[in-house]
């Protein structure tokens, strides 16, 4: 009998944002010895789970994705639980408090959550001491995202700093461009912002490869645009961010709190996510795609490898499943020797090939700024 499903029932009677501080503080006593815990739950690698994406090797191709780390507090124990990567963040340059609670509600006849959040966060400076202060036993992204209150150009420019200044410490940088929670942030999903963004920190000739996160509402096309007009300037994409309400993907909710503003996590956007990674890998076979959205069991996960993903985050699926999720999958995947049954094009596995030579910056026009602002995902913050 799995004992998480026993219990979920009392976990879920406690708020979601409540539980979520106490899983975390119960996480942080074993981030500097995670041996103890993964001995507790009996975790263990395997040698054909191991998988290379842009230079960089991972002990199993699952993952945790951004939000549930934010403080860069525990990730050394989600990876004693199975995680081969943590993905930190997202952070801003300073802390933020995000938006006034209640701020995250759980579907359960769904399979999903939605929370508004706000991208609240430590800040770069702080979150750098964490990671400083706690040597990592597990491959971590750093999520950048940026501040409240900023027009188009001063995200960018901001997001920029704080890659230079935190990235000797991510072993990737993934940039979140299509959070639904905070004015203007996907903006960074329009073609004139992204190329601005990607331009700039090609130019920092920083050595981790840098992923793209955009979010479930976009549509193929459009992907396929950003990726063509930005010429190879991003290593690899994460498909996808959450869902933003309104969107069809809320139409065949069924809980209580389905009509609730912010981002839809979670078993629906599966669907939408696995379109997605299949038609982008089609069309661009050499790019790397990190599988977010809805993985909730090992067959999600091998659906979503074999589908053309090198990489796969789980998030909602590990709230509702409990612990021994990552260990689950991994054993799936490793007993059903998927990993070597995928046929990837190598160049996935390469570094990112860095020069000293700076490209020229496009400028985003001051009407393009005005149009893209003025039309950007939602704010929940208190002007």
């Amino acid at each position: 009998m799995d004992w998480y499903k026993a219990v979920r029932p009392l976990i879920f009677k406690v708020d979601p944002e409540v539980d979520h501080h106490l899983v975390a503080n119960g996480l942080k006593m074993f981030n500097s010895c995670p041996q103890v815990l993964q001995k507790m739950f009996l975790t263990k690698k395997r040698a054909n789970l191991q998988v290379t994406v842009k230079g960089v090797t991972f002990d199993s191709p699952i993952g945790i994705a951004a939000g549930f780390d934010k403080k860069a507090e525990f990730y050394n124990s989600l990876g004693a639980l199975g995680a081969g990567f943590v993905e930190i963040g997202s952070i801003t340059k300073h802390n933020q408090p995000g938006n006034k609670k209640k701020r995250i509600f759980r579907l359960p006849e769904d399979k999903a959550i939605i929370n508004r959040m706000g991208l609240n966060n430590l800040g770069v400076e702080e979150t750098r001491e964490h990671l400083a202060n706690s040597p990592k036993h597990v491959k971590i992204g750093i999520s950048v995202a940026p501040g409240h209150g900023l027009s188009s150009s001063e995200m960018v420019d901001e997001m920029v700093d704080d890659i230079k200044e935190i990235h000797s410490f991510a072993d990737y940088i993934a940039l979140n461009q299509s959070c639904p929670n905070q004015k203007g942030v996907t903006t960074l999903q329009e073609v004139p912002v992204a190329k601005n963004l990607l331009q700039k920190i090609h130019n920092l000739h920083i050595k981790e490869p840098v992923f793209c996160k955009f979010g479930n509402d976009i549509t193929v096309d459009k992907m396929i645009e950003i990726i063509q007009e930005t010429e190879g300037l991003m290593d690899g994409i994460i498909l996808t961010n959450t869902a933003s309400n309104p969107s069809s993907t809320y139409n065949d909710l069924k809980s209580a709190d389905k009509n609730e503003g912010g981002g839809l996590s979670g078993k629906p956007i599966f669907a939408k996510s696995l379109e997605l990674t299949t038609a982008i890998h089609k069309a661009f076979p050499n790019l790397p795609i990190m599988f977010s959205g809805g993985i909730f069991t090992p067959e999600d996960a091998q659906e979503a490898l074999q589908a053309g993903a090198s990489l796969v985050q789980v998030y909602t699926g590990f709230i509702y499943n409990g612990p021994t999720l990552l260990e689950q999958i991994n054993k799936h995947l490793s007993e059903e020797d998927v990993l070597a049954n995928l046929d990837y094009s190598p160049e996935i596995a390469l570094a990112p090939v860095r020069d000293e030579q700076d490209v020229v910056v496009s400028d985003i026009e001051p009407e393009e700024k005005v149009e893209l602002d003025a039309n950007s995902g939602a704010s929940f913050h208190e002007e």
